[in-house]
């Protein structure tokens, strides 16, 4: 690294951690616990006020169980962090586990009564990580023995056998479930990613074996059959045997992803989660012990198509999603793929030393503090335009929870120390 190039991180850690520590932590610190009946309240306006929303999603409670466990972990204050932590954790084991056939429900209503009792295992991938953050933070045992437990019922109920992977969609007795109309069952490279983050924190915790086992079996899962290798490029959707199907939107209620009439072609890639992909897959290796040179072969390829493809070098930002061998298809810049672009280019600097990717992360951070931070408030917008005009200008919902803005800015800072120290 030379000089320049120094002095551009360090003013660019000057202005991150600043903003973390003066205005997103605090929004959030102030305002994630619901007072009435417990858990996590994420459904807030442009103007930080309550929105009519109540509900409750399992995916909210976990990564806010999770996020402010990971920012005390990585040395940031959070105001009554560990409270909050414990309360959302009860109202978890109160309110959304099933006590007749186990598992987690999807959604309650706000006083906890079930309102989705589906099991989805996105939200369960997510307690197995929130849990075992919270376990690694304060050695609670209950979350230790909760994350490890949900990991043996997912190796249980959840697996496929035959094909290998993990199923997604079961009804409150653990029978699979038809999520989309034309197949029976689909994987996904979401959830799958998901859970590679999740089993890498849990044998973080436990060091356990089998647990090691899970992390690099959906590793190389996710790199055998859902990465295309020449183009760093994820598939989004598989059938059970692993045919490449369209990305469609699912009968379950799942944030706010938005789909044509026929879904999204095989083609279509998005730019936010490969390159998320690779940065949780080089953390992973870290907790492996594996050198991360030696994955320069799965990382580069995504670094590079997200370099030529996904950032826009005129307006600022990653766009949305685009062909796997051509360009961008939706233009639009939404909040957390601006979050996980900025860690990914970062770890792509440090490890080739290439000053195109500080170039692109220097892009991003300028449209994210030019155009996504809702400065009267402290968090970001959630979808923009490609010239920044605003679509969506909320701060959170039962979807939109402060998982990507806070744990992509904790993160972010704690690199660019890394990388001046060094």
């Amino acid at each position: 690294m030379d000089t320049g190039e120094a002095n551009v991180l360090k003013e660019y850690l000057v202005k991150t951690e600043n903003y973390l520590n003066e205005k997103l932590i605090p929004f959030w610190a102030e305002r994630a616990v619901e007072p009435k009946y417990g858990g996590f309240q994420t459904n807030y306006d442009r103007d930080g006020n309550r929105t009519d929303v109540t509900e409750k999603s399992f995916l909210s409670q976990c990564r806010a169980v999770f996020t402010i466990s990971h920012a005390m972990r990585l040395g940031f204050d959070w105001q009554n962090g560990e409270e909050a932590i414990r309360q959302g954790i009860e109202f978890i084991k109160n309110h959304f586990h099933d006590k007749e056939y186990d598992g987690y429900y999807w959604i309650v209503e706000e006083d906890g009564t079930p309102k989705d009792v589906n099991k989805i295992i996105y939200g369960h991938s997510f307690l197995i990580y929130g849990f075992s953050e919270y376990a690694l933070l304060t050695g609670d045992k209950f979350a230790k023995d909760e994350a490890v437990r949900i990991f043996d019922l997912l190796q249980t109920k959840v697996v496929d056998k035959e094909h290998d992977g993990y199923f997604e969609h079961f009804d409150r007795s653990f029978n699979l479930k038809q999520a989309r109309g034309d197949i029976k069952a689909h994987k996904s490279l979401d959830v799958h990613m998901h859970l590679m983050e999740a089993f890498t924190t849990l044998y973080e915790l436990t060091g356990a074996e089998n647990h090691r086992k899970a992390l690099t079996d959906v590793i190389d899962l996710i790199f055998d059959k859902m990465v295309e290798p020449k183009t760093g490029t994820g598939i989004s959707m598989f059938t059970d045997k692993w045919e490449p199907i369209a990305n469609v939107e699912l009968d379950t209620v799942w944030g706010r992803d938005r789909f044509n009439e026929d879904g999204k072609d095989t083609d279509i890639t998005s730019y936010g989660h490969n390159i998320e992909l690779a940065w949780l897959y080089l953390h992973a290796q870290d907790i492996l012990g594996i050198p991360r040179e030696e994955s320069l072969d799965r990382v580069i390829p995504i670094y590079e198509h997200t370099y030529k493809n996904g950032v826009d070098w005129k307006y600022g930002g990653i766009y949305v999603e685009g062909e796997r061998n051509g360009e961008a298809t939706e233009k639009t810049k939404e909040f957390w793929q601006q979050a996980e672009a900025l860690i990914g280019f970062l770890d792509a600097y440090q490890l080739t030393k290439d000053s195109r990717y500080l170039d692109a992360y220097k892009n991003i951070h300028d449209f994210v503090f030019n155009k996504v931070i809702n400065w009267d408030q402290g968090e970001w917008f959630a979808l923009l335009e490609e010239n920044g005009d605003l679509i969506w200008d909320y701060m959170g919902t039962s979807w939109k929870v402060f998982y990507h803005t806070v744990r992509g800015t904790t993160q972010i800072v704690d690199r660019m120390k890394k990388l001046l120290e060094n």
